[in-house]
């Protein structure tokens, strides 16, 4: 079997020249994947998951924040409304929502806890999510928001 014989020249010199772009293509997605850096990971996963009610600043003025039933919160504000106490316990509580807590009003906020562990599982190959990285990446998350308070 001669070069070119299975594969017709023309579909193989277009194969050619696609592949740089496809190449290039998959280089530029995993440059915007998240790091291993926490603080990257954190703000990628706050304008990625939560910025959207939330706003980029963290202010709540989010450009889906104007479709929920109450006011997205003012990030930004949580240490204040806490008496000058960040709520870490309670802020993780919320954010992983997959402990039943009592809120003011009904749940509009994802449950990003199942989430991350949906992530984690495709990340593993089907595996489980690992809860321990599931727990740190809601605490760099939640990190990433103290780092917003007034």
């Amino acid at each position: 079997m001669k070069f070119g014989e299975s594969i017709p020249l023309p579909l193989l010199g277009l194969a050619l020249i696609l592949l740089p772009a496809v190449l290039a293509g998959l280089q530029v997605a995993r440059a915007e994947e998240p790091s291993g850096n926490a603080e990257v990971s954190a703000e990628g996963d706050f304008r990625l998951y939560c910025a959207e009610c939330h706003g980029d600043d963290g202010r709540g003025d989010g450009p889906k924040s104007f479709g929920l039933s109450a006011p997205a919160p003012d990030l930004t504000k949580l240490r204040a409304r806490n008496g000058g106490t960040f709520p870490r316990e309670m802020l993780a509580r919320v954010i992983d929502g997959r402990e039943d807590i009592a809120l003011h009003g009904g749940r509009e906020m994802p449950v990003w806890g199942q989430w991350f562990k949906m992530e984690a599982a495709a990340e593993l190959g089907g595996a489980e999510g690992d809860e321990d990285s599931i727990h740190r990446r809601v605490e760099n998350l939640i990190d990433f928001i103290e780092s917003l308070q007034d």
